[in-house]
């Protein structure tokens, strides 16, 4: 049998960096339209794919060996497991398509699809009272907030893709990157207090 691994407060630590990462980007890139509009937002978005590539690796890996290892109790792996890895793919996705240059919405659609996914392994983790009494709501909320984040990254994907070929921001683009803004605060809120709640816990009663 294999051993509990208690790394759970590190997966929601690093969910969060994904969400920091997320928006400090979304604030650089409008600081960068503010001066010079929209012919450099793909420049201005380059520095961040090494930061994403190293939180996607590092994911990925820690998504991997919740897989193939199997080490939380029971079911836990495939709540907390599934969406890990997937959202490590998608990480290292975006990373690799900012380094190259290449177009945000392929795995855009990618990240929308996982969205959904967590919103479901949220919702059956929330109707089966899965984590526990005081905790099952909250792992929801935290499911859909990251279920949001996924399916709003589409659009904006979408928006960054086509943005450079325009004179100026349309309307309907700034009220889809306002909304992404406001999701992904909400997001990281839930995950920075899943992770604080954890630590504690966690280091009292490490395996």
């Amino acid at each position: 049998m294999a051993a509990f691994i208690d790394d759970l407060a590190l997966e929601y630590f690093l969910v969060t960096l994904v969400s920091v990462l997320t928006l400090y980007t979304i604030a650089y890139v409008y600081l960068e339209y503010r001066k010079n509009g929209t012919k450099n937002l793909r420049v201005a978005m380059a520095p961040a794919g090494f930061p994403l590539l190293v939180l996607g690796v590092v994911i990925l890996a820690i998504g991997l060996f919740q897989e193939f290892v199997w080490p939380l109790p029971g079911s836990y792996n495939i709540l907390y497991g599934d969406p890990f890895l997937m959202l490590g793919m998608v990480t290292l996705l975006y990373a690799i398509s900012v380094i190259r240059d290449y177009k945000l919405q392929f795995p855009g659609i990618f990240a929308m699809a996982i969205g959904l996914l967590a919103i479901v392994y949220g919702y059956n983790a929330y109707i089966n009272n899965l984590p526990s009494a005081s905790a099952t709501l909250e792992t929801f909320l935290l499911y859909l907030g990251y279920g949001a984040f996924g399916i709003l990254v589409y659009p904006v994907s979408l928006i960054y893709d086509i943005l450079p070929s325009k004179t100026k921001s349309p309307a309907l683009a700034n009220v889809i990157l306002v909304l992404f803004f406001i999701v992904v605060i909400l997001a990281f809120a839930a995950s920075t207090y899943g992770g604080l709640t954890s630590v504690g816990a966690h280091i009292q009663h490490a395996p």
